[in-house]
């Protein structure tokens, strides 16, 4: 391990000088080439399911077209990404169900999120169809972009709420999502996708190994996500700080096992809302920011009854490093009542993000799980971690 992370560290800085003619080829023809690289050692250093080292390593990779500037098609663009999961993973040595690391999974390389989009630029309108990711766009919470749990970016109640955690991170869904943007301020979307990425309801990743097996029906459903929100005083104006306030529904309409009798349900579904607040403004994007976001599910079929996440955000915290963020969060998830025996788990979580460049980030991170598992067998985990990230 102490081998894997040395080469980590000296072969990212050699790639980062070659960053530059990399990212401009085709820039004129409206083609942007992207690579990014995180690299992560995590160790659960007491309780959960037991103690040791994990590595997960995640590059994505592929481009985006302006098609306007390169077909002449107004308002189109196009991405087309593939990704290359490895490591080892921390997720069998910590026993929990939130997943202190955003960036673990099936290990292989695959076609990732890939869509055509058409921009109506007078009505505010688009439309993106393809291959999709949800937690992109739906339920986010920017000020907690540096936490590492996925607790943070795509919430368990929704992710242990849907056969194999919905249209998310690690696999994408084909699916179409129409965005409606009246208004600087305000905007609503709605979200179509295929019930079931892994098109196999046992839990099987491996029939989707390569993000090349699609398949609709079968009883897998289809999931559909509407959003409302509202952004407030956007640009540093002199009527207040900037916020944005989300509110979200969610419905599956597979079938789901009642977890109180032997009866199906036809569909399940969810509701939550957030918001996101600067509480401090220093100069520039520098500033203190708070966020929480709720949710809720029906008891009677889902895992997750309600969760909740809260914490903070500061830009520019130490002098002279005024693009290095913190931030802190903390998240709770109640299991349903219908399962006795097991009650909620808890993620408090701590991270830093030091820019060693605009391309190059380190952060260090912290976490403290209590009742891994909610199940009540497992000592509270203790987890740090480092990852490093490269972007070009």
């Amino acid at each position: 391990m102490k081998r894997a992370t040395l080469l980590m560290f000296i072969s990212l800085p050699f790639a980062a000088s070659q960053a530059g003619e990399f990212s401009t080829w085709g820039n004129d023809r409206g083609i942007d080439l992207f690579f990014d690289y995180s690299s992560e050692v995590m160790s659960n250093v007491s309780g959960g399911e037991r103690t040791g080292t994990g590595y997960n390593g995640l590059a994505s990779f592929g481009l985006d077209v302006d098609l306007e500037q390169t077909a002449g098609w107004k308002g189109t663009s196009f991405r087309l990404s593939g990704m290359d999961l490895h490591g080892s993973g921390i997720a069998s040595r910590t026993g929990d169900i939130m997943g202190v690391s955003d960036i673990e999974g099936y290990g292989s390389v695959r076609l990732y999120e890939s869509w055509i989009e058409k921009e109506l630029l007078e009505s505010g309108v688009s439309l993106r169809a393809g291959l999709l990711l949800a937690d992109e766009e739906f339920s986010t919470l920017e000020s907690a972009g540096p936490l590492l749990n996925a607790t943070f970016g795509w919430p368990e109640f929704i992710s242990l709420n849907v056969p194999n955690t919905g249209p998310a991170f690690y696999i994408p869904a084909l699916g179409a999502r129409l965005l409606w943007s009246p208004s600087d301020n305000l905007y609503t979307q709605i979200g179509v996708f295929d019930g079931d990425t892994f098109d196999s309801l046992d839990g099987d990743d491996t029939i989707n190994r390569h993000g090349l097996h699609w398949e609709l029906g079968n009883g897998q459903g289809s999931i559909i996500m509407g959003e409302i929100g509202y952004r407030i005083n956007q640009g540093f104006n002199d009527e207040g700080l900037p916020g944005t306030y989300k509110l979200g529904v969610w419905h599956h309409s597979g079938n789901f096992q009642s977890l109180n009798s032997n009866s199906t349900h036809n569909g399940n579904q969810g509701v939550y809302a957030s918001a996101e607040q600067m509480v401090f403004y220093e100069y520039g994007d520098q500033g203190l920011n708070i966020f929480a976001r709720i949710g809720f599910a029906p008891d009677d079929c889902s895992e997750i009854s309600n969760s909740f996440q809260i914490g903070f955000g500061y830009t520019g915290l130490i002098p002279n490093r005024d693009i290095d963020k913190l931030a802190l969060g903390v998240s709770h998830a109640k299991i349903s009542k219908n399962l006795p025996g097991r009650t909620a788990e808890t993620v408090v979580e701590a991270c830093y993000t030091y820019f060693m460049s605009d391309d190059f980030s380190i952060h260090p991170n912290m976490q403290w799980v209590h009742d891994p598992g909610a199940s009540g067998e497992l000592d509270a985990a203790v987890v740090f971690g480092l990852r490093v990230n490269l972007s070009i």
